[in-house]
């Protein structure tokens, strides 16, 4: 640009144009070709603090000799290439206020020719923008400073252009969605990843409450792109246009997995800390570690000293107010332990304002200080007052107990959940002459018992113990005078409401007398059984011979009375055989003679017997493993329990004529079920069916003949083969006993 400027005569032209440059609102100076001060306007002055005498007609470096190194280049530069220079917020060095500063400009250099071309002067037009560039160089500040904490807080960025979806973000954020760093990703996708009921419920009614808040956040759940479930927490703001639509939003963005997981982790911590606090009806409490002082009282804390949370509010001491006199000293001794080993732990009496006196129970933890924090108990608080008074009636109950157990002649004794034996009444001690201590110690107990019955004792006890189950047993114990007697010993575990066994109580009865009158009483059964034999044997024999001699007669009497006296002996041969047997069981010497053998042939010939003996009945077999069953037993008793089994299904379903017979394999077993259609059990006579001498009855509670011990003798037999017996039963619809055996290879 050429302008020229005439030789400043003062003219009115001169006037006007000095006038308008006096009044420009930016600095504005003339600088002639050696550099000298010609004009400067009053904005010119103040930036660089001078006045106009101090600086029209003096050399520019002389004035500013701070300013050649930066500023004489330029110039020249000016002058040989004859165009205007620019430099947009350049610094430059001036003394100002007597200090050497750093100060920008956006300066303007134009050089001003004559009409014939001749360099005349500088034009120099300044705009100081210090306080621009100290701005502009705070928010780039700010904004690394942002990025830095952001990236070190793991904060994504995010900037979404309302109009259009698109959005810019931070290379953090894609890490929180699963995505690579470099990976472009839309606002759209970014949105598939939310958790559907989140993107209802939460987020879009986060960005409603935003349109009219201007405020964005919220709290919601993504799977990112690997599928792992994630929680992000997004806080940002809206921006509108000048027709004040919503046309930006600015927001950042965190990954708090971690930290809602704790939450949850803490909710649920709480939740069940409270839970367990109401169910157990615990008062909570904390307490200054120095001043011993308590405060944070739950409302349950207070309820048990008799105050209401809700409307009485109470200091630090109240608790201490309501200690019982007696047990000061038991409180104080309890602080001061705390003190040494951290943990609170007493009980006391407190008198409440109507005078009413409760126990209660103290315990509290030593929290260590944290992060400045002071170190403090946190406790509970229990009333105990019903506890105790139970434990005062347990003591009395207790003493009245072994009152009358010491009192009562039987041996009585209580044991521990593992079986260990811890009481013994006196009973014990003036049987066995012996001191309390001895049977607390060692080996007290069993050594009383026979040698002979020691080992099979012990091992019954822990088998009871072991699966939860009453124990009995006969033994013989030694007295004072070294003389064994027979005792029936019986226990009874008692169980929690789990199921968990908790003490074990047991008795031991004199039954000495009892065994002689027993073994009288088998002595008896043998010598009458072989007695009895010979006789019935003789009859047995005559009945077959005249049946032979008068089977065909057509005598219907005769015939029908020779079949009656030979069937009634069949059946006197067999009360007697049971009888025989019971009297073997009970002294433990009923034989067996073990082989192996098909169980299927023996079910076969079985039934085929009890077919030809009566026809009252269809019986139906059914085998369910086409192979052979092999059992390693006592042939003859195995048919003696069937047969049992059989004759019993048919005399108790006298209404019906079918028997159902099923032979199968079970695991390691071979099982046989016979199944009636006949009057059938409740549950009580399900409880007592393989009780000794026990009968089921029918209808108006008429019972069927026989003496009770067939299934008794049955069930022996069975667990002698170390198998197992059952029935399942429902009243007027029938029975089926089932019976497993080991098998051959087991």
């Amino acid at each position: 640009m050429d302008v020229n400027f005439p030789h400043i005569p003062l003219s009115l032209t001169e006037n006007v144009l000095e006038n308008v440059m006096q009044k420009t609102p930016f600095g504005f100076s003339l600088v002639n070709e050696h550099y000298v001060f010609e004009f400067a306007n009053n904005v010119w002055l103040d930036i660089v603090q001078k006045t106009r005498e101090e600086v029209l007609g003096k050399c520019m470096f002389d004035i500013f000799p701070e300013t050649e190194d930066q500023l004489l280049s330029i110039f020249e530069d000016v002058k040989k290439n004859k165009q205007p220079f620019y430099a947009p917020e350049h610094c430059v060095k001036l003394h100002r206020d007597g200090v050497l500063q750093d100060v920008f400009f956006n300066f303007v250099y134009q050089p001003i020719y004559s009409e014939n071309g001749d360099l005349q002067y500088f034009a120099t037009v300044v705009i100081e923008v210090t306080d621009l560039v100290g701005i502009k160089s705070k928010i780039r500040e700010e904004e690394e400073r942002l990025r830095l904490a952001t990236e070190s807080s793991h904060t994504a960025t995010w900037d979404l252009n309302l109009k259009n979806s698109e959005i810019i973000h931070s290379t953090y954020l894609s890490k929180i969605f699963g995505y690579k760093e470099d990976d472009a990703i839309s606002h759209q996708q970014l949105r598939n990843h939310l958790v559907e009921y989140d993107r209802v419920n939460i987020v879009e009614k986060a960005y409603e409450r935003a349109l009219k808040t201007g405020k964005y956040k919220y709290e919601a759940r993504i799977i990112d792109k690997q599928g792992n479930l994630k929680w992000i927490f997004t806080n940002g703001k809206i921006f509108r246009d000048e027709e004040n639509q919503p046309n930006r939003m600015l927001g950042v963005m965190q990954d708090i997995t971690e930290r809602k997981t704790n939450e949850i982790l803490l909710q649920e911590s709480h939740h069940q800390l409270n839970t367990a606090l109401d169910a157990t009806k615990l008062g909570r409490f904390d307490m200054d570690y120095e001043t011993q002082h308590k405060y944070n009282f739950s409302p349950r804390f207070l309820s048990i000293l008799g105050y209401d949370s809700d409307t009485e509010k109470l200091d630090c001491k109240v608790f201490e107010n309501h200690i019982h006199p007696k047990y000061v000293k038991v409180r104080n001794d309890a602080l001061k332990q705390a003190k040494d080993t951290g943990d609170l732990y007493y009980q006391t009496k407190i008198i409440l304002r109507d005078g009413n006196v409760k126990w209660v129970e103290i315990y509290g933890r030593l929290l260590e200080s944290f992060e400045g924090s002071k170190p403090y108990i946190s406790g509970t608080m229990r009333d105990i007052t019903d506890l105790k008074e139970f434990e005062r009636k347990i003591r009395e109950s207790e003493q009245k107990y072994r009152f009358l157990a010491d009192a009562i002649p039987q041996i009585v004794w209580i044991g521990e959940s593992d079986g260990r034996l811890t009481y013994f009444n006196q009973a014990t001690m003036d049987y066995s002459g012996k001191d309390y201590n001895t049977f607390l110690e060692g080996n007290g107990w069993i050594d009383i018992v026979h040698p002979d019955e020691r080992i099979e004792n012990t091992r019954l006890w822990m088998k009871s113990v072991k699966n939860k189950t009453p124990f009995s047993f006969e033994h013989r114990f030694r007295n004072k005078n070294e003389e064994y007697r027979w005792f029936l010993s019986r226990a009874a575990p008692q169980l929690d409401e789990f199921g968990n066994v908790t003490k074990w109580v047991g008795t031991s009865t004199d039954i000495d007398d009892m065994k002689k009158q027993d073994e009288h009483k088998n002595n008896f059964i043998k010598i009458a059984n072989h007695e009895l034999k010979t006789p019935v044997t003789t009859i047995k024999g005559y009945v077959q011979l005249l049946k032979k001699m008068r089977g065909g007669s057509d005598d219907k009497f005769l015939v029908n009375s020779l079949n009656t006296i030979e069937n009634q002996i069949n059946k006197l041969n067999h009360l007697m055989g049971e009888l025989l047997d019971i009297s073997r069981i009970e002294s433990g010497k009923l034989p067996l003679h073990k082989g192996d053998f098909s169980l299927l042939k023996l079910v076969t010939e079985t039934i085929e017997d009890i077919k030809a003996a009566d026809q009252s009945h269809h019986i139906n077999f059914e085998l369910s493993d086409a192979k052979d069953i092999e059992v390693f037993a006592d042939k003859d008793r195995i048919t003696q329990v069937l047969n049992n089994l059989l004759t019993n299904a048919i005399k108790y379903s006298p209404n019906a004529n079918e028997v159902n017979v099923k032979l199968y394999v079970d695991g390691n077993c071979a099982v046989v079920s016979v199944e009636d259609f006949g009057i059938g059990m409740d549950e009580l006579e399900l409880t007592k069916i393989f009780d000794r001498f026990y009968r089921v009855s029918g209808e108006d509670e008429v019972t069927f003949p026989g003496f009770g011990i067939g299934l008794f003798i049955v069930k022996d037999i069975v667990d002698r083969h170390e198998g197992k017996i059952w029935v399942e039963s429902e009243k007027q619809k029938g029975s089926k006993f089932y019976f497993a055996l080991p098998l051959l290879e087991n």
